[in-house]
């Protein structure tokens, strides 16, 4: 797999961002409710407005290195990513006690932590995934989804798992394969360097044992996509060059934050997903979503002019929708 030298004008990405922007601000202004914008499980105090109160996890990572403690992040979701049927439900471990990964709410201030508290929690189905590489304690590990990651110019793979790291982004590329990685936690070992994560292709499943090999995309791509990587690690900027690949879909994620010592991360890049991939219920096949909490905010965009690829990913997003909505 050999990425070719970017050529042309602005990017479909680039433009969706613009594009996105606008229908954000819309959106926000035409249903905004007010939700608290703080850090911590039981933090209130300062609020913001969108679509949707959300509660959710931040874990500033670069590959398998942590650059901060893991966080609660309270705030507002707007845009047109998400559903405007989106349920008031939180998804929890209940394994180990409760472990709440995320919430989401649609009342003026439910995501404060008595209102928390009363929103319906749904259990979250941790995996066991193959475990191989620099990062690994044993030949196995649990997360919420498996991970399988090769270097396509030194040929390393590695294997392991994932769980929440940055609000939004992850939901939308389960059961997908991407290159560059759409998060800095889902590299880990395999790249040093940013320049490294543009040939860095990182494929996500959901299931006991799912990453014991590489997934299949048998999905025809026909998206050409700009591949850019720039990140800010305890103010170092780093930033590799612009490519271009294909796949499904093109993307883009911006995070800036004010947890740890990741400052931003930024990237633009193509995502194919396995046949049959699940979309997350609260999701649009494509479109923009914003995150914005006290300190930190969360921009990503994904879009394509496939028009099978929007049916295929209907197709899952309808049936699943369908099966939510009817259980009791």
């Amino acid at each position: 797999m050999t990425a070719v030298t970017s050529v042309g004008a602005m990017s479909i990405v680039q433009r969706l961002q613009w594009v996105g922007l606008a229908v954000l601000c819309l959106s926000t202004v035409a249903s905004a409710i007010k939700c608290f914008d703080c850090v911590g499980e039981d933090c209130v105090g300062s609020f913001c407005e969108g679509q949707y109160c959300m509660l959710s996890k931040f874990a500033p990572r670069w590959g398998s290195a942590e650059w901060g403690a893991p966080q609660t992040v309270k705030g507002c979701m707007s845009g047109t990513m998400l559903r405007d049927d989106v349920r008031d439900h939180c998804e929890a471990n209940l394994e180990d006690g409760i472990e709440v990964f995320t919430c989401f709410c649609n009342k003026d201030y439910c995501n404060g932590p008595k209102q928390v508290r009363k929103l319906k929690i749904e259990p979250v189905e941790l995996y066991t995934c193959v475990c191989n590489g620099e990062h690994c304690e044993g030949k196995t590990c649990i997360g919420k989804f498996c991970t399988y990651v090769v270097n396509h110019n030194n040929k390393k793979t590695e294997q392991g798992c994932v769980n929440v790291s940055i609000p939004l982004i992850e939901r939308r590329t389960l059961g997908a394969c991407m290159m560059p990685p759409i998060t800095g936690a889902m590299h880990h070992s395999i790249a040093e360097e940013v320049e490294d994560l543009l040939n860095t292709e990182s494929c996500t499943c959901a299931s006991d044992y799912c990453n014991f090999k590489k997934p299949v995309i048998e999905v025809e791509r026909n998206m050409k996509c700009k591949m850019n990587v720039r990140a800010n690690l305890m103010g170092a900027e780093m930033n590799s060059s612009t490519i271009t690949f294909v796949g499904e879909y093109c993307f883009s994620v911006n995070v800036i934050s004010e947890l740890g010592y990741m400052r931003s991360f930024e990237t633009i890049g193509c995502v194919s997903f396995i046949e049959g991939s699940e979309l997350a219920e609260e999701l649009e096949v494509s479109g923009c979503g914003k995150f914005q909490s006290e300190k930190l905010t969360v921009n990503a965009c994904l879009d394509t002019k496939d028009t099978k690829a929007l049916a295929r990913a209907k197709v899952n997003v309808q049936s699943k929708h369908q099966l939510v909505t009817a259980a009791p």
